[in-house]
Formats: structure tokens, sequence, C-alpha cells
């Protein structure tokens, strides 16, 4: 009994397997439905499982391959359903039908007809325009069209062609056929048309056109004066005028000109027309434009530009004020202001001022700005720069006084600087006097050295011998 139940059990499942076996279905095999196709990315499509059609085939019963891109992998053998969007398979290549006429545009995906030479296009497949070496940019318009690559240019026969090397042969016309971008098509000095450098370039030695340099620019001595413009010459590898000496640039029609001459006329712009150095042109008080001594000079006697003198500078009195700076007045060929004991120099505003009074404010000492002959500006204290008197007078009834010699009658609890440096006011016989401290004296003045006096002289000699004496008790 256990036996034949077995036995059924084993025939129930093998009946189950081989259905399940049977439902499984390969590419090309009858199904119901699409759980009968096992093969990946296959279908079920009337009643037969087949790859999915827009994106695969069938490379063999168990296997979907996907279908080639544009530009990827098909298979020519089986034909052009390896490839997506109706392209062509051509030596195992997803291509458009004619490739050399056709680009393949991948915002709808389709092939069209390459675009000509100057017709508009749209930035991003490469190979969209009909000459290849033409590429889809922007013209001067700012418009999007096929037009020659960078290294090519535009022939006659609406072609792209490489554009030509410095100084090989050329057509005159075409503006950019030469691969240098600062050469030309122009007859060479044999007549030939070749590409050259413009005339504002000249050929550098590493062969490319390189722009000339202007008045005082840098230039190569090596390769000569072609290397400047308007015909300057290489002076010390700057661009010159030939005799920089006596010439100069005039700007506003690129030439060099002879300097000119004090007092003649000439055209405000370059600063180095003047022959003289020290000249510059400017108006003079006829309003004519004429090579005159800038503000700093004056003419003298020799018809040259000479410097004015600042404040104590020699200038020269036959000719005048105006060889002084400052209106300064030249005093017995001294440049001065025109009051010396009244005024002062101010080297910081450049003008004369007048002299300042004791115990006022000044600035500085080197300009001497104290009225008083005996003061001094120095800082009073902590505060501000006065007029004080110096160290050799002391101030009296608004004016400083030279400070007394020794023996020299003084007033009594008067100024303390009223003597001279180690003396004191003392009385002596009736009479108040200026003492050098401690007797010491020399020409008048105490030159602050102790004379030891034969009272004092005596009293050590004592103390000596008490101390001797001690000691030998």
């Amino acid at each position: 009994m256990m036996v034949k139940k077995s036995v059924q059990l084993v025939i129930c499942l093998l009946s189950l397997l081989t259905v399940e076996l049977c439902s499984a279905a390969n590419v090309d095999e009858a199904c119901t439905g699409n759980t009968d196709c096992t093969v990946a990315n296959s279908e079920c499509s009337s009643g037969t499982c087949k790859c999915v059609g827009t994106t695969h085939y069938k490379s063999s019963a168990t296997v979907c391959t996907p279908r080639g891109a544009f530009g990827g992998v098909c298979v020519t053998s089986i034909g052009d359903s390896t490839c997506l969007h109706s392209l062509k398979c051509t030596s195992n290549t997803c291509q458009c039908t004619t490739p050399t006429s056709e680009f393949f545009d991948t915002t709808d995906n389709t092939c069209k007809a390459k675009i000509t030479l100057e017709a508009t296009c749209t930035t991003g497949p490469t190979d969209q325009c009909l000459d290849v070496n033409a590429e889809c940019k922007a013209d001067t318009n700012n418009a999007n069209k096929c037009l020659c690559k960078t290294t090519h240019y535009k022939d006659s026969n609406d072609a792209c062609v490489d554009k030509i090397a410095l100084e090989a042969t050329c057509t005159p016309g075409i503006t950019d056929q030469c691969l240098d971008a600062s050469a030309e098509c122009k007859a060479d000095t044999d007549s030939t048309n070749k590409c050259l450098c413009k005339s504002t370039h000249y050929k550098h030695t590493n062969g490319i056109c390189v722009g000339k340099s202007g008045f005082e620019g840098v230039c190569v001595t090596t390769i000569g004066d072609s290397s400047c413009l308007y015909s300057l010459k290489c002076i010390s590898d700057t661009c010159q005028c030939t005799t920089p000496a006596s010439e100069f640039f005039d700007s506003t029609d690129n030439t060099c000109k002879a300097k000119i001459a004090l007092e003649a006329t000439c055209t405000p712009g370059s600063t180095d027309q003047c022959k003289d150095t020290s000249a510059e042109c400017k108006t003079d008080t006829d309003t004519a434009n004429k090579c005159l001594c800038k503000t700093t000079h004056y003419k003298d006697s020799n018809d040259a530009c000479a410097a004015k003198g600042g404040f104590g500078g020699v200038c020269v009195t036959a000719t005048g004020d105006s060889t002084c700076l400052y209106s300064l007045k030249c005093t017995t060929d001294t440049c001065q202001c025109a009051t010396p004991v009244s005024q002062f120099f101010d080297s910081t505003a450049k003008t004369c001022k007048p002299k300042i009074a004791l115990n006022m404010e000044c600035t500085i000492e080197t300009d001497k700005p104290c009225a008083d002959p005996m003061a001094v500006c120095t800082q009073h204290g902590s505060g501000p720069n006065k007029c004080m008197c110096n160290s050799d007078s002391y101030p009296s009834s608004d004016k400083c006084v030279a400070r007394k010699l020794h023996n020299i009658n003084c007033m009594e609890n008067g100024h303390v600087n009223e003597c001279v440096e180690n003396a004191e006011c003392k009385k002596v016989n009736n009479e108040f006097k200026c003492q050098c401290k401690n007797g010491a004296e020399e020409n008048g003045k105490c030159n602050g050295v102790t004379v030891i006096t034969p009272n004092f002289l005596l009293t050590i000699v004592c103390l000596i011998v008490t101390i001797v004496y001690k000691i030998q008790k």
C-alpha cells in the first residue's frame, strides 16, 4: 500500500516538472504570455517569444543583444535591424545612409543632410558641416554658421583649405588666408604675392609676426630698424629718432622733427620738442605758444635756461629778481627776503614771513625764524616750539641780553641766567657782581674748574696728619 502511494507521488511530481519545463520558451518559440519568455529582453508577441523590437535584436535563441546607437557596433550579416533609429549597419558600425552627405542629429535622433559652408547650423554635432574643415561657430554677426576652422580659409572654390604659412605664395583679395593673424597677402620685393607681416609688424627670429614698437618702445637691435614703427631707429634696444639730441618725435603725425630753439613757436603736446632741456612749450605773454624756460629757470645772457636760485642761493642782480625762486629778491647776487631784518624764509611754505617775537610759537630753528638775533626756536617744556633766548643770553624787557661775565655788576634777585655759566650774582664791597663759583675764572668766563684755596688746602693737610697720628697710636 505504501509503495503504491510513493509511486503515485513521484508520477505527480514528474508531471508538474514536465509542465514547468514545457512552459519555458526561447526566442522564436511559442508562448502564451511574457512570463513564458525566459530570455532576457524578450517578450511574447503574437504567440511567439521575440526580442524587444525597439531596443534589441536576436543574436541566438537564448540571447537578445542591444541595437547599436549612432557610431555603435552592429552586425552587418544580420542587417540594419541591429541598429537603432533606422540607422544603416555598414562595416559593423551604425551609420547614416550616406555618411559623406549626412550627419546624425542627436536632438531628434535622425539623419539629416550636412550643412553647406556659411549656412545656419546648431551647435552640438561636430560633423554637421559638409566641408570636413568647417565647424559650427558664431560669425561676425554672432549667428551660428558652418565656417572654416581657424586653421583654414574659404578659397575661390568655396572650400575650406589650409591657411598659408609665412612667406608662402598667396592670392590677393582673401583677407584671412594667412596662417599668422598678423600677416597679409601682398607683393614681396620680387613682386610675388606672399603672406608677409603687416606693416605694423615684423618677422621675429622665431618665425612669427611681432608688433613693431612706437617711439621709445622696446625693439630688437639684432633685427634692426624694421622692429620699429614710423621709420624710427634702434638705439640701445629702444626706438628713437635718428639724432635724439637734436630731434623730437611729433605724435600728431608720427614723424621726427628738429628740436625748437628758445622762444621759437611750438605746438603743445610733445614734452621734448624744445632744444633746451630746461624749456617747455607754453603760452607767452602775447598768447603765442613758444619754447620758454620752465618756471624753475630763467633765460641767461647766453640765451640758455639757467636754474633759479632758492633762498640763500646764487642769483644775478644785474638780471633781476627773476633769477630767484619763490618771489625772492636778488640782493648782491643772493636770493633773500625783501626785508631780511624783519622776515625769515619758511622752508615748508616756500615763502617769506614776518620774524617771530620772543616767547611766540615757531616751527624749526633751521629757518632762523626768531626776530631777536640771540633767540632760537626750541621746544618749551613739553609744549610747542617757541622763540627762546639761547644759552648765552637771558630775557630782559622782551629781548635777549648777553649773560654777564665775571666781576660785572648784576641785579640782586635778578634772572637766574643773568650771569654766565658757573657764576652767580654776589655782593662784593657793597655791590652785586657776577662771581665765578669757587673762584674759577678765565678771560671773564667761568670754566667750571674748582680751584683749591690755601685755607682749604691747609684743612686737608691737618686732616691727614690727624688720621696718621691716630693710626700710629
